[in-house]
């Protein structure tokens, strides 16, 4: 919000004519319907006296003060009404004003409609759960791999289909793998094979059941709840495929970019889909048309849900100062009004330019590394999740 509502005079009240009142009515009377706990906070919103209570209840919100709500509220950040009510206290506390009450900020809110998952054009359904079953798991490999001086086994983090095999993502770690890259590893599963050569659009496709190997990380636990998922702690299990490929290449010694080619290659000839290479294309293709639109995360709430947060602090104009860039929301700028306060961040999974930034737990905004933004608003990812591509 570049410009301060609160520091806007002689503008319209949100509800200026007797038939906005009547319509926002209608829209109060659905959403209590829906959510019979709103109540409690709502007007009057039966009888003949219904009009003057909606008019009098909303009478502090201006036609700039709703429209900056709208804005905030049903953006694809999908910001509770508590952080909506937050953002707009600062704003109100920047220009000396008295902030709107938080039950009005939610009545609003109420009346407002917003889509979790954004649909195409022709209205076609971009996230539906398939009826089938995934395995997350992790192995101990068996060809010694360099790094460095160092020559080491790795571990095989992989998301596989039950039924077929058909491998959806894999990665390798020097050791058993975090909550961060178990969570990272599902992330590839369900973005990657999604995407095609242009991925203006993005379906996502999750699995109605998951078997993870281990405990269960909160980040998979979240996202396992927003999305209905049935989740199982499975027992650890040799995967056929991955021991039937290693025993091919038994008394070898491999670099690490190699092992990954060779490991794609055997998945592309056995399934039809070669993850890495599939990764590759992307990253090239978002190299060139880095923008936000095209994050699967932006799209999609839940995926942010599987990284783990760190602590940042704000500066006084209002940037985050993250592992050597420097982050701003360049389209709200939110971030000021938060300025020498500590808030949590989190990477994009398919850029470095890009974070989303947290404020107890809620999210607040997004921000864009200044280092990495170009003038027309794009941004270039600048790195691959591995350190090396072998190109």
């Amino acid at each position: 919000m570049r410009i301060n509502p609160f520091s806007l005079d002689d503008v319209p009240c949100w509800l200026a004519t007797q038939k906005k009142v009547s319509v926002i009515r209608s829209h109060l009377l659905k959403a209590a319907r829906n959510d019979p706990s709103l109540s409690q906070w709502l007007p009057t919103l039966r009888g003949k006296d219904a009009l003057a209570a909606v008019t009098a209840f909303f009478s502090s919100v201006t036609d700039p003060l709703a429209k900056t709500i709208d804005a905030l509220y049903t953006s694809p950040h999908l910001r509770s009404p508590e952080m909506v009510t937050e953002i707009l206290s600062c704003m109100a506390c920047e220009v000396g004003k008295m902030p709107l009450p938080s039950e009005v900020v939610l009545g609003v809110c109420a009346t407002l409609t917003r889509q979790s998952v954004w649909c195409d054009p022709e209205e076609e359904c971009l996230f539906q759960l398939q009826e089938a079953t995934w395995q997350l798991s992790w192995h101990q490999s068996t060809i010694p791999i360099h790094c460095g001086a160092e020559t080491l086994r790795p571990v095989v983090v992989l998301v596989a289909e039950e039924e077929s095999g058909k491998v959806l993502a894999f990665r390798c770690v020097p050791s058993l793998p975090t909550s961060e890259e178990l969570g990272v590893t599902l992330y590839d599963a369900l973005v990657y094979p999604q995407l095609g050569q242009i991925p203006l659009l993005t379906h996502l496709r999750p699995p109605t059941c998951l078997s993870v190997q281990g405990s269960l990380s909160a980040e998979i636990a979240q996202a396992a709840r927003e999305w209905n998922i049935d989740v199982t702690l499975g027992e650890h299990t040799e995967c056929a495929f991955l021991r039937q490929w290693e025993a091919e290449l038994t008394g070898r010694v491999l670099d690490p970019v190699h092992y990954l080619r060779i490991f794609d290659c055997a998945c592309e000839r056995a399934f039809g889909y070669a993850p890495f290479l599939q990764k590759q294309r992307l990253a090239r293709w978002l190299g060139w048309h880095g923008r936000q639109e095209y994050d699967p995360a932006w799209c999609f709430a839940g995926l942010r849900s599987l990284f783990p947060k760190s602590v940042a602090h704000v500066a006084e104009d209002g940037t985050i100062e993250w592992r050597g860039w420097h982050y701003r929301d360049t389209k709200d700028d939110i971030l000021r009004y938060w300025a020498h306060e500590t808030v949590m961040v989190q990477p994009s999974p398919s850029t470095e330019a890009l974070i989303w930034v947290y404020c107890n737990d809620a999210l607040l905004c997004d921000a864009t590394a200044d280092e990495l933004r170009k003038s027309s608003g794009d941004y270039r990812p600048y790195w691959f999740p591995y350190s090396r591509l072998g190109e």
